[in-house]
């Protein structure tokens, strides 16, 4: 595994644009038919996260509840567009088309056909549409992909596989604001947060388990905790979901909800968070057992007695591939998140930590 992990970060340094030259006639094995497109098979296209979809009387849909599900669509052609359908209104996608890191933030206020690519070159493209807005504030279903090309399958590789499970601060709640302003879908936006962007930079297939004021264990503040939702689709999706294919990097961002929740319950105390964290850390461990765990905390600050109780815990468990990262703190966003700036300072120093492991 170990030389498996160092060689896909080696790889990942020296990502080329996604340039490979498809044949295109009809009897072309990687190319697939509109129609059997939009079964969305994932050997047809790249999916990320915990997608599912919902079959009809006469079609299938893709479902996208956590922020950054998604999927790359990979075409020879000029244009595609997507017809999508929020609940409720007032949602955003981000998309990206080929090598460009900036991509657009897309308002998704009504059900209609999106043109998300279009005056391209005529050629082999691929789009990435992924969710910016956080399960807890709704779902996007995906009803219809359309080209005026021909849909063509990915090329396969050998991704590293990373899961970011986190708070606010992991969904990029308020990332577009100020502090004097308060988060809302429309200043949120999971493409700009430090997680999204250190998948991005090791082009890694990637999966979010994370939404705004969740606690490690504690309901404090939400209907649904840390390691409850672990063990389900999403914050909104109570059905059992289970881990097919381990991934090779966890990445664990709680802790400022985790912090409020002991300040605010005088029975709730640092051992118990301490176990807490443990138990979420176990059940992470389970469902991927050679993966590199990395535990982040102190985006919005850090609190003595929560950094404590993580760091016991990951001590207690004597788990040599369970590590401590502090990220730089960033409270120039939406209700003091971090900033877009501030993201990417904090990808930054994680990108150096997961790098370190195998030095």
């Amino acid at each position: 595994m170990k030389h498996r992990w160092t060689a896909m970060l080696l790889a990942a340094a020296m990502i080329l644009p996604c340039a490979a030259l498809f044949a295109c006639t009809n009897d072309d094995p990687n190319v697939v038919s509109e129609e059997d497109y939009n079964l969305f098979n994932e050997e047809d296209m790249r999916l990320f996260g915990r997608t599912y979809t919902k079959t009809y009387s006469r079609s299938k849909a893709l479902i996208l509840d956590h922020a950054a599900t998604g999927a790359d669509f990979t075409f020879y052609g000029t244009e595609l567009k997507v017809k999508l359908e929020p609940s409720p209104a007032n949602l955003y996608i981000h998309t990206f088309v080929d090598d460009d890191k900036e991509g657009k933030f897309i308002h998704v206020d009504r059900t209609k056909e999106y043109t998300i690519a279009e005056g391209l070159e005529e050629g082999v493209h691929t789009v990435r549409l992924i969710k910016a807005t956080s399960s807890w504030c709704g779902t996007i279903t995906v009803n219809h992909v359309s080209t005026d090309g021909k849909f063509l399958r990915p090329e396969k590789k050998d991704r590293l596989r990373m899961e970011f499970v986190g708070d606010s601060i992991t969904v990029g709640a308020g990332i577009y604001a100020d502090p004097s302003t308060l988060n809302a879908n429309e200043n949120s936006d999971v493409a700009k947060c430090y997680a999204y962007l250190t998948a991005q930079e090791l082009d890694a297939d990637f999966s979010f388990v994370a939404t705004e004021a969740i606690c490690t264990k504690s309901k404090k503040f939400l209907a649904i905790n840390a390691i409850e939702m672990y063990g389900q689709y999403s914050a909104t999706h109570a059905g059992k979901y289970k881990i097919k294919d381990p991934y090779d990097i966890v990445v664990v961002g709680l802790g400022t909800n985790d912090a409020s929740a002991l300040a605010a319950d005088p029975g709730y105390t640092p051992a118990a968070l301490q176990a807490d964290y443990t138990e979420l850390l176990t059940l992470i461990r389970a469902s991927n057992p050679e993966a590199k765990i990395v535990c982040v905390y102190g985006m919005m600050g850090e609190t003595p007695t929560v950094k404590t109780s993580f760091t016991n815990a990951i001590a207690a468990l004597g788990d040599e591939n369970i590590t401590y990262c502090t990220l730089p703190a960033s409270t120039d966003g939406g209700q003091g998140h971090p900033s877009v700036k501030g993201a990417v300072t904090e990808a930054q120093t994680l990108l150096e930590h997961i790098r370190s492991l195998e030095a």
